[in-house]
C-alpha cells in the first residue's frame, strides 16, 4: 500500500521579488486530513518518541503536527521491529505502531538523525552506515526501500551519499557523494511491475558540501531525461525529479563541509548561496526543508532569502534539554536595548521570580503563550483516574475551561535544581508552542504581501534580539551558553561519584578561601610594615 499523495499548494509568494523561486512565501501541505501551515515545523523524535514529552502531551501541544523518526535508531535489531507491525485498516503501519492517528499527523522517516554530527565510517557504493544504539550497522539501497514499504510513512527521505569524516572533501568524493545519491534515488523510485507496494512523496537529501558548483551538478542529475534501462526503471517518470515531492537541506554536514574548506565560514551568506545554487534550476512548487537550523535569525534570514518551508525543532527542544525557556515573537515588540531569546531558568535570579515563562522580560506587559505551561487546563474529568472517594472532584471548584494559573519561571527554576524531570517537558511544550507562534506570525506578515513591512519586521527581530551563536566577540555569554554552563554543574551533582566530586569541589572552595584570607593578612601587614617606617 502506498502513501496518498502529496499536495503543497503555494498562497504567496511572487509580489515580493522579480524572481519568485526564491522569495518568501506561504503555503499548505495536505497529506489525507492533515493539513500543515508553512513556513512551519516538524517534531524531532527518539525511536518516534518526541524527548521529554508523553503521548497526552504531544496531544497537548498544538503545534506538533509533523512528526519525524530517524530510522536508524530501530536498527538494533534484523529485521527492525517497526517493519514487523501487522496492517491495521487503512492507517500506514509506522502510525500504527507508534500509536499516531493518521488524520492528526503526518509521519516521515529518515534513516539517520539529521542533527547527528559524530564522525562515521565512509560509505561504500553498496551501503550507507547508520548508529544504532549497538554500534554502526551498515544499510543497503534494497534494506532502506524494502524498510520504508513495510513501514509506509507518509514521507520517505532518500538515501543520500552525505559524508561525515573529517573535511575537507576532494572533488573525487564530491562527484562519488553525487552519483551515488542519484543512484540511491532512482533505486527507491524503481516501480517493479504488479506491484502496489511503490514508495511515494520521496525526499531527496541535496548533496555536493561546500561546493557551489556540485550542488548545482546534482540538481542538472535529478532534472536529466533517463534513456534505456534506466528509464525503464522509474516508468512512467522521464526524471528523477519527477518522482521527488520536496528537497531538504541538512544544516549539520553542510556546515561540516564549509569548515574544512580553507577561506570559508560557515556564516549564513555562505549557506544562502549553497542552498540557492541547489533550487536554481528546480522546479519552485516543491516544499523545502532546512533541519538543524541555529534559531530563528538563520530561520528567517532562509525564509527571506530562499523561501524555505520547513525547520526542524532541534533548536527549541536543545533550548528545553538546558533549562532554557524561550521568550520571544514575530513581530518583534518595541523596547529599547537587546534581549535574550530566552531565560536561563537555572539562574539563581529566578528563584523567586513568580511570573510566567512568556514574560516578554518584564512584568507589566506578558506575553500570551497558550501551551500547557502558561496555560495549563484541569484533566478532564473522564480522563481522571479515581482511586478511593479522597479523588472525587471537588463540587465547589469552578469547572470551567478558563486556565489555571501558569507555572512559574520560580517553579521551574526549582525543578531543574532538583532534577526533576517534568521540568523539561514543561518547557519542551512551551519552546515548540513559541516557534509555532513565532512562525503563525511571519505567516502573517508574508500573506499581506508588502515586501517594506516584512524587511522591516525582521531587520527589527535583529536589532531586538541577541542571536544564540558562538561569537567570540561579546562581552559575555549568550543565555544559552550560559545555561549548557549551568545544567552541566547540576548534572555533575547527581549520579555515579557524586560523593567524591562534592568532597573534591569543597576542598578546592575551602583552599581557595584560604587563600584569599592569608593574601587579606599579607596585604594587611604589609600596610602596617609601611605605616611603621620612619
Amino acid at each position: 500500500m502506498s502513501s496518498p499523495s502529496l499536495l503543497f499548494e503555494i498562497s504567496s509568494s511572487e509580489a515580493y521579488t522579480n524572481d519568485s523561486r526564491f522569495a518568501p512565501r506561504v503555503a499548505k501541505l495536505l497529506i489525507r486530513k492533515v493539513t500543515i501551515d508553512t513556513p512551519g515545523l516538524l517534531a524531532c523524535t527518539s525511536r518516534g518518541v518526541v524527548p521529554h514529552l508523553s503521548r497526552d502531551n504531544v496531544i497537548r501541544t498544538k503545534g506538533i503536527r509533523w512528526i519525524h523518526v530517524p530510522f536508524e535508531t530501530f536498527l538494533e535489531h534484523k529485521p527492525p521491529v517497526p517493519t514487523l507491525q501487522p496492517q491495521h485498516g487503512q492507517s500506514p503501519k509506522i502510525n500504527s505502531f507508534l500509536r499516531f492517528p493518521a488524520d492528526e499527523y503526518v509521519l516521515s522517516m529518515s534513516l539517520r538523525d539529521h542533527a547527528d554530527r559524530r564522525e562515521m565510517p565512509a560509505n561504500t557504493n553498496v551501503y550507507v552506515t547508520a548508529n544504532c544504539i549497538r554500534g554502526v550497522k551498515k544499510v543497503t539501497p534494497s534494506d532502506w526501500r524494502s524498510y520504508m514499504i513495510s513501514c509506509n510513512p507518509d514521507i520517505i527521505f532518500s538515501l543520500s551519499d552525505i559524508p561525515f569524516t573529517t573535511p575537507p572533501y576532494s572533488q573525487k568524493r564530491l562527484t562519488k557523494s553525487i552519483e551515488r545519491s542519484a543512484l540511491w534515488l532512482a533505486h527507491m523510485l524503481h516501480s517493479e511491475p504488479d506491484s502496489t507496494s511503490i514508495p511515494s512523496n520521496v525526499f531527496v537529501q541535496m548533496v555536493g558540501g561546500a561546493s557551489a558548483p556540485a550542488r548545482s551538478t546534482f540538481a542538472e542529475s535529478l532534472l536529466e531525461v533517463l534513456h534505456g534501462k534506466e528509464a525503464d526503471a522509474i516508468q512512467p517518470r522521464k526524471c528523477l525529479d519527477e518522482g521527488v515531492a520536496g528537497y531538504v537541506f541538512d544544516m549539520v554536514p553542510l556546515r561540516l563541509a564549509i569548515e574544512g574548506v580553507q577561506g570559508l565560514s560557515p556564516n549564513n551568506p555562505t549557506i544562502v548561496s549553497l542552498i540557492q545554487a541547489s533550487l536554481l534550476i528546480l522546479p519552485p512548487n516543491k516544499p523545502r526543508l532546512v533541519t538543524s537550523a541555529r534559531g530563528p535569525h538563520e530561520m528567517l534570514l532562509l525564509i527571506r532569502e530562499v523561501g524555505i518551508d520547513l525547520f526542524d525543532t532541534y533548536w527549541a527542544q536543545r533550548a528545553a534539554n538546558i533549562g532554557v525557556a524561550l521568550d520571544f515573537s514575530f513581530p518583534a515588540p518595541i523596547v529599547t536595548g537587546k534581549r535574550d531569546l530566552g531565560h536561563n531558568l537555572y539562574d539563581t535570579k529566578y528563584t523567586r521570580d513568580f511570573t510566567s515563562m512568556m514574560g516578554n522580560h518584564d512584568k507589566d506587559s506578558p506575553g500570551i503563550c497558550l501551551c500547557a505551561a502558561c496555560s495549563p487546563y484541569s484533566t478532564p474529568s473522564p480522563e481522571i483516574i479515581r482511586h478511593s472517594s479522597m479523588d472525587e472532584p471537588d463540587k465547589h471548584r469552578d469547572s470551567s475551561d478558563s486556565p489555571n494559573p501558569p507555572y512559574t519561571k520560580a517553579f521551574l527554576h526549582h525543578l531543574l535544581h532538583t532534577h526533576e524531570m517534568s521540568a523539561h517537558s514543561l518547557l519542551a511544550m512551551h519552546n515548540i508552542t513559541v516557534m509555532d507562534a513565532f512562525f503563525a506570525g511571519i505567516r502573517g506578515l508574508i500573506s499581506h504581501n508588502n515586501v517594506s513591512i516584512f524587511e522591516a519586521e525582521i531587520l527589527r527581530f535583529f536589532d531586538t534580539y541577541m542571536e544564540d551563536i558562538n561569537d567570540m566577540s561579546r562581552m559575555e555569554p549568550s543565555v544559552f551558553e550560559r545555561a549548557e554552563k549551568a545544567w552541566g554543574e547540576v548534572e555533575l551533582l547527581r549520579g555515579k561519584g557524586r560523593i567524591a566530586r562534592e568532597t573534591e569541589r569543597v576542598k578546592a572552595e575551602s583552599a581557595a578561601a584560604a587563600n584569599e584570607v592569608l593574601k587579606k593578612e599579607m596585604e594587611e601587614k604589609g600596610a602596617e610594615g609601611a605605616v611603621n617606617v620612619p
